[in-house]
This record gives C-alpha cells, structure tokens and sequence, in this order.
C-alpha cells in the first residue's frame, strides 16, 4: 500500500510536469514563432474619422517624428481576432466559390509596412476605393490554379467590389495560431481604415511615443489618445493558455510537495525499521555509500514505475490539448527525459537527506536501539 501511494503521487507529479513543459513550450511557441509579417515594435494607433484630410495630417504629422520609420493605414493588423469573411467569385466562373475569404483593408503602403512577400505580380497601387486585390498562397490553392502567376490579371467580385487580382503575398498566419490560415485578400478601402500601424525605432521609444501622441492629439483633439503594441495584441491570443498553464504550475508544485512528504514519511519509516540492519552493515565495514543505495534503490525503482504509467498517459492528454493548435510543438523525448530529471532530484534531495542521517547514525547507538 505505502509503495502503490508513493508511485500514485509521482506519477501525478510526472503527469502535471509533462503538461508544464507541453504548455509552457506551446506558448512559447506561439508567442515567438515567425507569423510570416513584421510585428515588433509596431504601434497601433486608433482612427476615429478616416477622411482624407485627417489622414493627409496625421501621415504627414507622424512621418516628420525622428523614431517612425514607417507607418500605414488600415482596417487592423495582419493578424486578429476578428477577421470578417465574404464570398469571391472569381474571373469568368458563374458562381461564388464554395469558401470564404477574409478581407483585410489596407493602403499601398500596408505590404512594406508589414514586410509581407509578394510572390508574383505587384503591389496595390494607392487608391482611396477598391480597385485591385493583392491575395495570399492559400486563395489561390482554394481556387484551383496551379501556379501563383495564374491568378495575375484576373477580375473578381469580393464583398460586393470588383477589381482585379495584382499581387499574391505569401501566407501569413492571420489569427492565432488556434486556427488554420484563412483564405484573404488585401484591398484599398478608406472607409474601413480604423487603425494606423506605426513602425517605430526602440532606440528612443518614450521620445517617440510623446511626440506620436502630440501629432494625433491636433488631428483629433475631441478623441481620446490610446495605444497599443501589436506584440502585446498578439500575446492576448493566448491569454487562456497562460491561465491554464499557471494553473498546471500550481498543481504541480503542491503535486510535488505532497510527494516529498510522502517520500520523506516512507523513508523514516523504513529507517526506523532497518536500524538495527543498518548498524549490523557499518559493523562489517559497510560504507556510508552503500548504506544510502540501500534506501535509494527501492525509491529509484518506485520513480521508474511511476514514469512507465505517467509518460503514456502523459503524451495521450497533451497531444489531444495540442490538437487545438494547427501550429504546434512536437512532444519530444527531452519533455519526458526532463520530467523524470526533475522528479529524481526531488526524491534524491528527499531521500537523501534522511538517509544519509541514517547511515551517519552511530552503530553502537543503532543496534542497542533494538
């Protein structure tokens, strides 16, 4: 019963350990893996009146500060969560196709901005209304075509505007990476520009933001002044996994707590119970060493059994978590290698110190004890 408790409480840890290391690395993941768009140091200024006038005064208000190095406007960021989606008829074909595409609203400028790659064709040339689309590697998978080049020069009908295919931009993750990568395209609309993404240098930041502010406080002097970072937008995608991953933290921690005074109660108890043996060893010149591998052997095996039924387990349950991410991290051997790391040093800092006790015991001592 005492040994079954002991390998029912690490295999527990083990289990809540394996899901720290999977989550914490998921989100590590998604946080500092490439979206396929530049995102650092990127400013995302609201646009409460998108008339060209004020457009005309903030852009040319913002590129005359020192720190902005580049600037656009737009509906919102390449990636978020809320991406709107409308049908696409494309080229001569009689109907809409059987999917959805994302639209993204964005000035000439919005592809440099975000250093998107364009494949084939060209930029959006600048416009105030829907006049040519740029669209991405997927929509052109979805339609059938077989090259990227393939879809240059062709009309089509999007969210009730027609215009024609320019440019095809490599993909780019365009929402979390929850989710799959949407079919979209980019267009020059005006009317849906609501934000202005402002590239800015790191060198002098706070000088930078000040004078940004100023220049947005005159264009629109009866709004309220806000922003936000576009790194610390996308770090909101995964608010819920960094809850669950403080919470796997939490558990784990009382997990191991629990095992130590689990080990440490088993370990006393089996000194007390060989403490005559013990004295008998150090009589026939047993080492302090050897005493201790007495004790540690019978935890080493019991740390070995709870590894067998925790690290199975341990992968089935987060590789179904990672089924949520299209994106993922694979789960490795090192997740498990350090996990059985991680509990050993537990039980060796528990088990050692009562068991060096035990073997330091005066034999003398050990065997009138009994």
């Amino acid at each position: 019963m005492r040994r079954g408790l002991v390998v029912m409480q690490f295999a527990i840890c083990q289990l809540l350990i394996i899901g720290t290391l999977v989550v914490a690395g998921q989100v590590r993941y998604s946080r500092q893996a490439d979206m396929g768009f530049r995102r650092d140091a990127v400013v995302m200024l609201p646009v409460p009146n998108n008339e060209i006038t004020k457009l005309s005064a903030l852009k040319a208000g913002l590129s005359g500060i020192t720190g902005v190095e580049n600037l656009t406007f737009c509906g919102d960021a390449p990636a978020s969560e809320f991406a709107p989606s409308t049908s696409i008829q494309f080229g001569s074909r009689p109907k809409a196709e059987d999917f959805g595409i994302s639209t993204k609203a964005g000035d000439a400028n919005y592809a440099s901005m975000f250093n998107l790659q364009i494949l084939a064709g060209r930029n959006l040339m600048p416009s105030d209304t829907v006049r040519e689309f740029l669209v991405n590697e997927t929509t052109v998978r979805k339609l059938g075509l077989a090259k990227n080049q393939d879809a240059i020069g062709q009309t089509a009908v999007m969210n009730g505007y027609k215009g024609t295919v320019v440019g095809v931009v490599k993909d780019f993750h365009n929402k979390s990476f929850h989710q799959g990568i949407d079919a979209l395209y980019i267009t020059t609309l005006r009317d849906n520009y609501g934000a202005c993404a402002v590239k800015v240098n790191m060198a002098n930041m706070n000088a930078t933001l000040g004078a940004m502010k100023d220049v947005w406080a005159k264009v629109y002097p009866n709004n309220v002044y806000k922003y936000d970072f576009l790194d610390d937008r996308i770090a909101k995608f995964y608010d819920r996994d960094r809850i669950i991953l403080n919470l796997i933290q939490v558990f784990a921690g009382i997990a191991i707590l629990i095992g130590c005074l689990g080990l440490y109660g088993l370990i006393s108890f089996m000194a007390a119970q060989k403490t005559r043996e013990v004295g008998v060893r150090k009589v026939l010149g047993a080492s302090v060493q050897s005493i201790v591998w007495l004790f540690g052997k019978e935890f080493t095996r019991l740390l070995l059994i709870a590894f067998v039924v925790a690290a199975p387990l341990g992968w089935w349950v987060m590789n179904n978590w990672l089924e949520n991410f299209p994106y993922r991290i694979s789960i490795g051997a090192g997740i498990f290698v350090l996990a059985i790391l991680v509990n050993m040093t537990v039980a060796v800092l528990t088990v050692g110190y009562r068991s060096v006790k035990a073997a330091m015991m005066n034999p003398a001592t050990s065997l009138r004890s009994q």
